[in-house]
Formats: C-alpha cells, sequence, structure tokens
C-alpha cells in the first residue's frame, strides 16, 4: 500500500467515525462512550519505525493514555505530572507515546477536548461561549481557533449544520 493510499484509508475511517449516526448502536452492545476511532486505534497499537519501546514501557503508555481519555479536562496535567505518576523519564513518554499512538501527548489531549466540544455542540445544543467555558479556554475566538486546525471548520459552522 502506498502512502497516498494509506492516508486516504486513514481519511474514510475518521470521516466515518465523525459523520456515523451513534443513534443507531445498541447502547447494550457498546456501553458507555464508543467512538469506532477510539476502538481501532486501541486494537492497532504497534510502535512505529524506530527503536524497539519494551514491553513494560508500552504498558505504561497505555496506562498513561487511559490515564489522559479519563482526566484530559484537568488543569493540573503536565508532562512532569505524568512522568511522575507513571514512572517514565520525559523522553520517554514524549517519543514512546508519539511512536506507539502517533500522536503527541498534548496532541492527544486536544483530540480529546474538541471531540467534547463537537459532543456538546451537536448533542447537547451549547453555544460556542459556554463550550469554551466548558473546556477552560480564556475566550471564545482561542477556542474556535483550535477546533478550526482540528476539524478544519469553525464550531459555528458545525452549529449552522446541525440546524
Amino acid at each position: 500500500m502506498t502512502p497516498k493510499a494509506l492516508t486516504d484509508a486513514q481519511s474514510a475511517v475518521a470521516n466515518h467515525a465523525f459523520y456515523m449516526d451513534y443513534a443507531a448502536v445498541a447502547e447494550q452492545d457498546y456501553p458507555g462512550d464508543w467512538d469506532p476511532l477510539q476502538a481501532l486505534l486501541h486494537f492497532q497499537v504497534k510502535p512505529g519505525p524506530g527503536r524497539i519501546i519494551p514491553a513494560a514501557d508500552v504498558a505504561r503508555l497505555q496506562s498513561v493514555k487511559d490515564f489522559l481519555r479519563e482526566h484530559y479536562l484537568d488543569e493540573h496535567l503536565s508532562l512532569g505530572y505524568l512522568c511522575r505518576c507513571f514512572g517514565l523519564n520525559e523522553f520517554k513518554l514524549k517519543k514512546g507515546f508519539k511512536q506507539l499512538f502517533g500522536n503527541t501527548v498534548f496532541g492527544y489531549v486536544q483530540e480529546m477536548r474538541m471531540k467534547t466540544a463537537r459532543r456538546l455542540i451537536i448533542e447537547e445544543k451549547k453555544n460556542i461561549n459556554e463550550v469554551a467555558d466548558f473546556l477552560g479556554y480564556s475566550s471564545p475566538n482561542h477556542f474556535s481557533a483550535a477546533f478550526k486546525r482540528l476539524y478544519g471548520f469553525s464550531p459555528a459552522k458545525l452549529k449552522a449544520w446541525q440546524m
């Protein structure tokens, strides 16, 4: 498979995950907040090309990811805090997380925050100011810029599409 085809396949999976109608998914089959993209990534945890990550570090990095999935809105998150909690040095945390999951630690946190923003806008019909405040942004403009960087369109457009 060529890199272009791989990018197209990843794009197709991401678009499916973003636009899928979750109302059709039975709650008893997938309890909690089911996300097909996260499920796919969960079962494809393999280090990318580069140095080999020891199994103990892979387990710690997976624990970091699980912790971030639960605590991505915490104000006290920092690399130092995560290193102390999970017994990793900063190099192993940053390089290992990126190699294993294809994203930086705070790139992943940002992704989780924007998924929450998307859910609040679509499902709970919150306005942009409320979402920005909930996520801890200093202004709605900063939130809108971050949302647009990740998704390629503004939260106002997403809200307009839902009407």
